[in-house]
């Protein structure tokens, strides 16, 4: 586990890695938005646009919800 060596906490480096995979606002790689995108004329460009302010919003939340529960070790 690399976050051992670093100091971190080996549950918070797990739980970064699920939580971060379930990040699909910018790409159609869930099955229902690959469904909708052909009937609703959408492109991956549509999906970029739209996902890329949601992608930022979920990061600053994940970042700080990480920090409260599990703080920053330097």
């Amino acid at each position: 586990n690399m976050a051992i060596p670093c100091g971190a906490d080996p549950r918070m480096a797990a739980l970064l890695v699920a939580v971060a995979a379930s990040n699909t606002f910018m790409l159609p790689t869930h099955q229902v938005n690959a469904l909708i995108m052909r009937p609703g004329g959408y492109k991956v460009k549509d999906y970029i646009k739209a996902g890329s302010g949601m992608t930022l919003i979920y990061i600053v939340v994940v970042m700080v919800i990480m920090y409260f529960f599990y703080g920053i070790t330097a």
